[in-house]
């Protein structure tokens, strides 16, 4: 108790002489009383020196900035700021962190602030800091907790909800204004990841996960949702179910990011960094198509005292400030005076904080000028002001019953200001994609100043200035007029497939705000001549915004019946309703029905633990006319462990010469080849790829350096600009292959290499290829010309090269190429492709080594490239590859799907896939490839030993395991002597888990060291040879006569005897009379073992004794033994 009390002697002293200095919350105060000496209690620190964003901000306006250099200053400035002003105290907190006595700290630049959780001491001290201004609890944040009207409404209940309606964002659709190619964001609950109305809108389909999802409470890395809130308001921004006839929200084209904060941990903090990470999700300042168009908010933070200026305002300024609009609802207090929820009522100017209150739509159509909710908060604001500033809230907008997608799959519907937020923030992504270069202050400004009025006249505490009106606001940005964008004169197709053609055009002009905002496009197979011709015509769809004025537009028509003529014809609209006149109307072919051909049609593998082996299915195109083959690759029933087997993709190229060669400039290239679609690779470095088109890939970024003054434009070749080369010093250490470089050596035709250049090497070949040019980076390697148009420039940065070819042409000045190589120090190599207007079917993409016997070929002479694309290629990539390839395969090539099988310690037994390749082939459309692996036990020896006894050598092995064991060859030879002859053969026991014992005996050897080993036979004629062994035949050192054997016998029997030296030897036989009925032997005899064969069939039955006499150089013997013949 002394000590608790002592405690609260030195906290009033501290509060007392550094109020004047920090400004501390009065929540944050009565917290710190509350906490025992060795609590921890959570804080959010202020630091004094701020950005002064509404100078920045003015300044910006003033400069008539773009969206690009805004959110670059503004991003910069703060990261800038904290990184000069928060060392001192991050070290600080390092150190008190070290002695326990902080729990966490978390740096924010967004707001200059840092939340940290420590002990009272800590914040004692704290609050004498002179760099700090403001201290706040980081308190926990609450939904505007909206009424449940219905939990379970049917899908398809309305095509078109009453609330889309009542803001009339389906006349904008009417008029092509959708959304599209807007990003939206709400700070919620989370979103539900496989609703039909949000899962094929979500930007982290296209872009890495973190980008696109951040969860600083929980940690996850895919979307959630704790409560349903949030995918609710997010159905009311971008919902549209593509299965059923939903559409719940007002962008229905736009895309979706969330942050979930308003969960486990919903502090303050947890949000401000939600706020930072949508300014910058992608963590390069220079992109701002991450960036959301507006955030959405239905939170409030209860009981904060110092909302009017401090941490909220500061925070809520510098995202606006960077372009973003922000939306809040006003809250569900009503409807009394002064009940708008903290901190909505912030007025740093008319439309900022912008809350929103909510109406009942029904009423509203019903003809009721008064409907707004009782629920909805009301103002004045309490953070004072005068006439605008004053009044609270900014707009209405539909809160009442409105339907939306609040359940996993199926839609609620709610009533709450939370529901009216989200329909202002749609219209802010409607409106933004007519007018894409207005900051969202200033589109909120449009929506602000047309409301419609409702309740009493004027602008007041109830509604704000009224209802969103989203035609009124779109209205406001541009004049209406009647004049139609320029016709389209030269539609072309091009890039012929068997079911696609490409189309290319130029943007044409249309002087309204925003240009063309539509294009139709239609194809038939007859001319289309006039509009009657036009409109029987079959529409196609045109993904995407159209382009500015004179830029190139493409379009790949896909589905379409083989060796058919197809015509096609565009006419494009603004924004106004305007028509243009029909293009012209060029046709196109598609090739002919491509013929597949699979093999193997089935693969087996039987290996052992630890073993890798590799094997290819090849797909072939074998048709004899021109085709493209387009397959995919499944693995399906795959019961393989996780990582047995790998799969990928390798082009078997033609054999061709790479390099000039005696090819004629800008001939006609009838050779075609194979494209793989989406990722690929390993190659035999490890080097992989994976393209924007993929849900892992990479982002497309396009940052043009031509414009940037540290750029070096390219204007020295040696040769031409048709055919050159020159050096670029690369500006750091580039690590490729395993080597590292300085500098490479950059070809007009499209690639780089690292080795020095004596040719430009205008006909591109396939990789990898030992012939000219090797060690190349190749985004686009062809016969290109940059003599009529086209620059081409470096940046160096710290870490990194960027090398850009802009509006570069084919040979003969024709199509316009802008693209990019960006290198990395890390090694990391980037593609990006941003106007690849020209035929793009004759090119090669990819890299190779130094010798060309390594290297990635993504595409040669096949269609893959395209507009607005990016590829990533890493030796160490960090995506995941999935288990569904696919390509195109132009006749006569083929594709090896190459299979690395590792069994390494995996279970022994059985496992099989299946291989599914579906194609466009119309006679075989599937073919399956059962793919089987069985892992089982070798033949493993646990013994192998040899010993001799006499002149006969016996040799014994065991087995521990045995796995389909034939038996075992016995094979000998004599030391120093070559070749082996076989002793002998031992069967084996098939397939057993016991140990098995064997032996052999190989008898009557001659003196000698002999060397044997084991030749282990499968039953599918597998062999393995077991290690080798020696055993030596020694020379007897005495003379023995041995006991014959058999004994007794009938009719022969063995008699043997050694010799130790060379000897005459008389071997005699006797009978019970000791009468000489035989003598076997009677000669000289070398040293050895030797043996007889007596036969005695022509003797009776009886007793016999043989006899020895042998006399050698040092000594004689002689010795007798008895033996039976029994007849």
């Amino acid at each position: 108790m002394k000590k608790q009390t002592l405690f609260l002697f030195v906290f009033f002293a501290f509060i007392a002489t550094s109020l004047a200095q920090v400004e501390v919350s009065s929540r944050l105060q009565e917290a710190i009383l509350k906490a025992g000496p060795d609590e921890y209690v959570r804080a959010l620190v202020l630091l004094r020196d701020q950005v002064d964003l509404l100078a920045l901000d003015q300044r910006l306006y003033h400069e008539k900035a773009t969206l690009e250099r805004r959110a670059y200053e503004v991003i910069t400035a703060l990261q800038r700021k904290a990184q000069e002003t928060q060392p001192n105290l991050l070290n600080y907190l390092q150190a008190k962190e070290s002695a326990g006595e902080v729990f966490q700290y978390q740096s924010f630049w967004v707001a200059n602030l840092v939340m940290v959780e420590a002990k009272p001491s800590v914040m004692l001290e704290l609050m004498a800091r002179m760099d700090i201004a403001q201290m706040d609890l980081d308190a926990i944040l609450e939904l505007d907790k909206p009424e449940v009207v219905s939990e379970s409404d049917v899908e398809g209940h309305e095509s078109v909800e009453i609330g889309l309606r009542v803001i009339k964002a389906d006349q904008l659709w009417a008029m092509g204004i959708t959304g599209q190619g807007r990003l939206l964001m709400n700070i919620d609950t989370g979103v539900y990841p496989n609703h039909p109305a949000l899962q094929h809108k979500w930007r982290g389909n296209h872009v890495p996960s973190n980008q696109a999802w951040f969860d600083p409470g929980g940690g996850t890395t895919t979307p959630s949702d704790c409560d349903g809130h949030g995918s609710h308001t997010m159905g009311t921004m971008v919902g549209r179910s593509l299965t059923t006839p939903d559409t719940v929200g007002v962008a229905i084209d736009a895309e979706w990011i969330a942050a979930k904060t308003i969960c486990s941990s919903p502090h303050t903090s947890n949000s401000v960094a939600a706020f930072q990470w949508a300014m910058n999700p992608d963590g390069n300042p220079s992109t701002i198509d991450d960036m959301p168009d507006a955030i959405s908010n239905s939170w409030y933070d209860p009981d904060v005292t110092n909302e009017c200026s401090g941490i909220y305002k500061t925070t809520l300024d510098a995202v606006e400030a960077a372009g973003i609009a922000v939306v809040f609802s006003a809250g569900n207090n009503g409807p009394g005076a002064s009940t708008i929820t903290k901190p909505k009522n912030i007025n740093t100017n008319e439309v900022n904080v912008f809350c929103v209150a909510a109406i009942d739509a029904a009423l509203y159509s019903g003809g009721n000028n008064n409907p707004i909710a009782s629920f909805s908060s009301r103002g004045p604001s309490t953070c004072g002001g005068t006439g605008s500033l004053l009044i609270k809230p900014e707009v209405s907008a539909p809160g009442v019953n409105v339907r939306s997608s609040g359940s996993a799959t199926g839609y609620t519907s709610l009533s709450g200001t939370s529901m009216a937020s989200p329909h202002v923030a749609g219209a802010i992504a409607l409106l933004k994609q007519f007018a894409p270069t207005l900051t969202g202050q200033q589109i909120k400004f449009a929506l602000y100043n047309t409301a419609i009025d409702l309740g009493s006249a004027g602008e007041d505490n109830n509604y704000g200035k009224g209802l969103i009106d989203v035609v009124a606001a779109m209205m406001s940005l541009g004049t209406p007029d009647t004049v139609p964008p320029t016709t389209i004169t030269d539609l072309a197709v091009v890039d012929p497939t068997s079911n696609s053609l490409r189309l290319t055009w130029t943007a044409p002009l249309d002087t309204s705000m925003g240009g063309v905002t539509q294009y139709d496009v239609r194809w038939s197979l007859s001319p289309i001549t006039d509009t009657t011709s036009f409109y029987a015509a079959n529409p196609l769809t045109y993904p995407g915004v159209p382009g500015p004025s004179g830029t190139p537009q493409q379009l790949l028509v896909t589905g379409l019946n083989f060796s058919t003529t197809y015509y096609f014809a565009i006419r494009s609209r603004d924004a106004w309703g305007n028509w243009s006149n029909v293009s012209n109307s060029p046709s196109g072919t598609t090739l002919a029905a491509p013929v597949i051909s699979v093999n193997p049609t089935s693969m087996m593998k039987i290996l052992e633990p630890n073993t890798t082996v590799v094997d290819s299915v090849m797909i072939s195109n074998v048709s004899s006319t021109a085709s493209t083959l387009d397959f995919t690759v499944t693995l399906e029933n795959n019961t393989f462990p996780s990582e047995a087997v790998e799969i990928k993709l390798v082009p078997k190229n033609p054999l061709i010469t790479e390099g000039n060669g005696d090819e004629l400039k800008n001939a006609e290239k009838e050779r075609k080849g194979m494209s793989i679609e989406g990722q690929g690779g390993p190659d035999i470095f490890g080097y992989r790829w994976i393209d924007s088109d993929e849900p892992n890939g990479p982002q497309y970024i396009w940052n043009d350096i031509s414009t940037n003054p540290s750029a070096v434009q390219i204007t020295s070749w040696t040769g031409t600009l048709d055919d050159g080369y020159t050096t670029v010093p690369l500006g750091m250490t580039f690590p490729f292959y395993g080597n590292n470089y300085t500098q490479g050596y950059l070809s007009t035709n499209g690639f780089l290499s690292f080795t020095a250049l004596t040719s430009s090497y205008f006909s591109n070949g396939t990789i990898p290829n030992t012939a000219l040019p090797n060690n190349v980076i190749a985004p686009f390697w062809d016969d290109l010309d940059g003599r009529t148009q086209g620059t081409v420039h470096y940046l160096q940065e710290p870490g990194k090269l960027t090398i850009q070819f802009t509006n570069w042409q084919k040979y003969s000045g024709t199509g316009s190429l802008t693209f990019q190589i960006v290198l990395y120090s890390s090694g990391k190599i980037m593609y990006y492709y941003n106007n690849m207007n020209a035929t793009l079917t004759s090119a090669t993409v990819g890299i190779e080594n130094s010798t060309g016997t390594d290297g990635l070929q993504i595409v040669y002479n096949a269609n893959y490239v395209h507009n607005n694309m990016a590829v990533k290629i890493e030796a160490a990539p960090e995506w995941l590859i999935n288990n569904i390839f696919g390509g195109t395969i132009y006749n006569g090539n083929s594709m090896a799907v190459q299979l690395t099988f590792k069994t390494e310690d995996y279970p022994l037994g059985s496992y099989s896939m299946d291989m599914v390749i579906q194609s466009n082939d119309p006679v075989t459309p599937s073919v399956t490839v059962p793919i089987q692996m069985e892992i089982v036990i070798p033949v493993e020896l646990a013994a192998f030993t040899a010993k001799t006894e006499r002149d006969n050598v016996i040799i014994e092995w065991q087995t521990a395991t045995e796995t389909n064991n034939q038996g075992f060859e016995l094979q000998r030879k004599l030391k120093g002597i070559e070749g082996w002859t076989v002793a002998g053969y031992v069967s084996g026991k098939g397939t057993t888990t016991e140990r098995q014992s064997y032996q052999y005996v190989d008898k009557q050897l001659k003196a000698g060291k002999y060397i044997y080993r084991l030749k282990q036979i499968d039953l599918d004629g597998t062999i393995e040879y077991s290690q080798e062994i020696e055993v030596e035949v020694e020379i007897p050192n005495e003379y023995v006569l041995y006991q014959n054997y058999p004994n007794p016998f009938n009719p022969a029997t063995t008699i043997e005897f050694s010799l130790p030296e060379k000897s005459e030897v008389v071997l005699s036989i006797y009978n019970s009379l000791g009468e000489k009925v035989r003598e076997l032997i009677n000669g000289s005899m070398e040293a050895g073992y030797q043996r007889v064969v007596f036969d005695a069939r022509e003797l009776p039955s009886g007793t016999y004794v043989y006899q020895i006499n042998a006399k050698g150089s040092t000594k004689s013997f002689i010795q007798s033994k008895k033996m039976a013949l029994v007849k």
